[in-house]
């Protein structure tokens, strides 16, 4: 899935939430079943405007921060680049 308008909604919902990028990474393991969450890295890549800023990114990952950020993941993310 891509994220949407350069990953602004997720980085809106970071800090709507008052959480910093480790606080989030910390808060996808524990919504996730299996404890292993997402790398603080994975969502650098996620929020980031430069270089590192990626635009794809796995369904598990998606779905995690969308559920650490209580957001809908349509709110975050698309299925198709934008």
């Amino acid at each position: 899935m891509h994220r949407l308008d350069d990953g602004q909604p997720i980085r809106d919902a970071i800090q709507e939430a008052g959480l910093s990028i480790e606080r989030l990474a910390e808060k996808t393991k524990q919504v996730d079943p299996a404890g292993y969450g997402i790398s603080r890295s994975a969502i650098g890549h996620m929020v980031s405007t430069g270089p590192s800023g990626r635009h794809g990114f796995a369904r598990r990952s998606v779905d995690l921060v969308a559920a650490a950020l209580e957001r809908p993941v349509t709110e975050l993310f698309g299925d198709s680049p934008t």
